[in-house]
């Protein structure tokens, strides 16, 4: 349905560099559109560690970058609402902590996760964006104790 909105495929690959990445500085970024031409949204996206941490602090500061509003700040609300039957798990293309995955930190914690092990984590109550790029799933990468670790540094910074 996307591609239907643009009077060429190209307008339709453009789009998300002219409308976002280009527009919060990810230079590194590449997008990678599946053997039909369509971007797949949850997968397929490559940069580097700096680059996915303005990611998630546009969707920390719910659209706003550099005074501009990229988008809506109701789609921060909206793809932090579980859905329905998640338990609390899923939002629209984000995970949550709303069921307490991660018991040690806030319940208002979302992320991407991305392949074997790779994370952007927004902690809104706490103002904070932590990125991790190394490669390990849990249960080697232990996300609850990482997190509640940094948490209660920047806690004790104040």
């Amino acid at each position: 349905m996307l591609r239907q909105q643009f009077r060429s495929h190209q307008e339709y690959l453009d789009f998300p560099y002219s409308s976002l990445i280009d527009k919060i500085g990810m230079h590194s970024m590449v997008l990678e559109a599946d053997i039909a031409g369509n971007y797949v949204g949850s997968s397929y996206a490559w940069a580097s560690t700096r680059d996915w941490a303005r990611f998630g602090q546009l969707y920390l500061d719910r659209g706003k970058w550099n005074g501009e509003q990229i988008f809506a700040p109701e789609w921060v609300d909206y793809i932090t609402t579980p859905t329905l039957h998640s338990n609390g798990t899923y939002g629209a293309h984000f995970w949550l902590n709303a069921e307490g995955k991660y018991p040690d930190v806030p319940k208002d914690l979302f992320s991407c996760n991305g392949y074997q092990g790779q994370y952007v984590f927004v902690i809104p109550s706490k103002d904070l964006v932590v990125v991790r790029t190394g490669l390990a799933e849990e249960p080697e990468f232990d996300v609850n104790g990482v997190l509640s670790a940094i948490v209660k540094s920047v806690q004790n910074v104040d």
